[in-house]
């Protein structure tokens, strides 16, 4: 048993294997995809994209922060200094603006691969 590459939709899939689980494609005349075998990918899938997202979103709430401790260092040695200090004229705010663009569109898209999941798991359950 090998895992090849299905001639439709390009995924991995073993080479005994009668039908492709992501696509349907039947390598035999007769193979059909085990609705059970496709559940299984929808949800290896999905935990895989949601891992990813999460990842990136942590990458984001870093850039918010990276750009949230400058700030507040600054604030700090303002206020031992009687300097008056304007934050949103500080370089951090943009970082701490991106980061948070950046967590709030992960997230929808977070949303969105959830929804897409289960239209898929519905169609899916539909085949029995």
């Amino acid at each position: 048993m090998a895992l090849i590459n299905c001639p439709s939709c390009r995924i991995k899939m073993s080479s005994v294997a009668e039908a492709c689980p992501k696509c349907g494609f039947a390598l035999k005349k007769e193979g059909k995809a085990d609705p059970e075998e496709v559940k299984l990918f929808l949800k290896r899938q999905l935990r895989d994209r949601m891992y990813r997202l999460k990842m990136i979103s942590y990458v984001a709430m870093s850039i918010a922060m990276f750009g949230a401790l400058p700030m507040l260092w600054d604030y700090i040695k303002g206020l031992e200094t009687n300097q008056v200090v304007v934050l949103k004229e500080h370089w951090g705010i943009y970082a701490v603006g991106a980061g948070f663009l950046l967590y709030v569109i992960i997230r929808s898209l977070m949303v969105y691969t959830k929804s897409i999941h289960k239209t898929k798991w519905k169609e899916v359950n539909q085949l029995k």
